[in-house]
């Protein structure tokens, strides 16, 4: 039986948050036809039911620089199982969006890049506006792993630390931290 490497789109915690699925390489990417939201709610591990807090996901349109993490077939069912709210779409597949390898240039083909369910319950709508998602984030609690406040500035931190910015992030970062 033949193995098959995984190729994913990460352009979140999964960038330097990766042990566990033991990258084989990681690849510098741009996604082309999405960029970063944060528009969906946790009430697990950055909030609660009563006080849900936001989380990362992608919004189609623009861009969104990351990285391509490389792992073993086998490793697949982890990153489902983490990814758990999120859509699985292979850029090969979707008209939508497409992977390019920023060091070469070369489009990167079935690369899996996870969206959030726009139908599902906890998505947060693109009519929601940046103030809106700061005050949400804002009143959210403490989740398994943290509230989304710390989330969010860790997110930030990490991409810095990667040489990306986010021009997003860096303005839903000024909302929540210049009203505490």
């Amino acid at each position: 039986m033949i193995r098959k490497n995984y190729f994913i789109f990460g352009y979140g915690s999964i960038i330097w948050d990766n042990k566990d699925v033991e990258p084989l390489d990681i690849i510098d990417a741009k996604l082309i036809g999405a960029h970063r939201s944060f528009n969906k709610k946790s009430n697990v591990s950055r909030g609660t039911k009563s006080k849900p807090g936001l989380v990362l996901g992608l919004e189609y349109g623009g861009e969104c620089q990351g990285k391509v993490i490389v792992i073993k077939e086998e490793l697949y069912s982890k990153i489902r199982k983490r990814e758990g709210g999120y859509e699985p779409i292979n850029s090969s597949i979707s008209k939508n969006i497409k992977v390019i390898n920023i060091n070469n240039g070369e489009e990167i083909e079935n690369c899996i890049v996870f969206f959030p369910n726009p139908k599902g319950p906890n998505f947060v709508s693109s009519d929601v506006d940046l103030k809106q998602k700061a005050a949400i984030i804002l009143k959210g609690g403490k989740g398994e792993r943290s509230d989304s406040k710390e989330y969010l500035s860790e997110i930030r931190n990490y991409l810095k630390e990667e040489g990306i910015i986010d021009d997003e992030i860096e303005k839903l970062y000024k909302l929540v931290f210049d009203n505490t």
